[in-house]
């Protein structure tokens, strides 16, 4: 063995020895970080696990406003907090975090549309918050809206999307590079590199302190967990699942971002179909696809009046 040899092996073993510490490092601080996690609102118990609902304002006012998150959102009751908070003074609202996302537990369950949904259905009805619903799906939860109002119409008076995906959006969906990307970022979260300040960035709008902490606490649990992984893998077949079915009949508003076109070159043209399919409106933002950060004032302006217009809501 030569001495360039050597030094390899040397390097890969100091190489080895970091990363197994890192790792045994990042496992331990997830355990005693568990214990300082305060979720906001109520744990419902679905199949064994906990699914966290986070409700605001008065129910007595109509359907309550349920926002339903995009894939990799570590936790929508903070990601959604700049709209939310303007909208729950005049309508109800609740944030259901489905299992992986939030103060919901991690656990291996089916992500096939139809289980998500039903599983969102039995945290609302768990927590009290009865139908219909009008639902705000943001990014790919958009195929969990369209499955709803499909097998469930009685229980949904609307559908805002906030730059929320329809079957179409996935036509050129690279299923191959997605898994390499969430193998490579589950490779990462083992080893807790998602710790390192702007690996995995988060927004803090309108956020207390606590909150802040307590969104880094979730997203050193939840950052690329092994349910993404699951929802990514199942999303073609989800379309396929959304596809074979009649497109809904109730109001529907859609927010579509310029930014958006970063999953799809067609973005804003699948939505403009849709809106043409179900009759629905459709207004095109120029932001990113995190739309409720930039916009929340011309959204919540927008979705009283759309609300009012068409569901009759009497705004206190």
């Amino acid at each position: 063995m030569n001495k360039l040899q050597k030094h390899i092996l040397q390097a890969a073993g100091l190489l080895t020895a970091v990363l197994v510490i890192a790792a045994a490092g990042h496992h331990i601080a997830l355990q005693a970080e568990e214990k300082r996690l305060v979720p906001p609102g109520q744990l419902v118990e679905v199949d064994g696990r906990n699914i966290h609902v986070y409700c605001e304002g008065d129910r007595a006012q109509g359907p309550a406003l349920v926002f339903l998150s995009g894939s990799g959102t570590v936790a929508p009751v903070y990601d959604f907090r700049p709209l939310y908070r303007l909208l729950s003074p005049h309508f109800p609202i609740a944030v259901v975090e489905k299992t992986g996302y939030g103060y919901s537990d991690i656990s291996d369950v089916p992500r096939d549309v139809a289980s998500m949904v039903d599983e969102v259905r039995r945290a609302l009805a768990g927590a009290d918050v009865p139908a219909p619903y009008v639902l705000l799906p943001h990014s790919m939860s958009g195929l969990e809206a369209i499955c709803w109002a499909q097998t469930y119409p009685d229980e949904v008076a609307g559908i805002i999307g906030l730059d929320m995906a329809v079957p179409h959006s996935y036509d050129d969906f690279d299923l191959g590079g997605a898994r390499l990307s969430l193998a490579v970022g589950g490779l990462a979260r083992t080893f807790g590199i998602h710790r390192i300040p702007g690996v995995y960035p988060l927004s803090d709008l309108g956020l207390t302190a606590q909150e802040q902490e307590q969104l880094a606490l979730l997203m050193h649990r939840n950052a690329v967990n092994p349910v993404y992984a699951q929802e990514g893998n199942a999303i073609l077949d989800n379309v396929q699942t959304v596809q074979a079915q009649p497109v809904p009949r109730c109001p529907i508003l859609l927010f579509c971002s310029t930014g958006g076109q970063q999953f799809s070159p067609a973005w804003e043209e699948t939505q403009r179909e849709f809106a043409d399919q179900t009759g629905g409106e459709l207004r095109i933002l120029d932001c990113g696809h995190y739309l409720h950060y930039e916009k929340s004032p011309e959204l919540a302006e927008a979705i009283g009046l759309f609300l009012q217009a068409k569901l009759l809501y009497e705004r206190t």
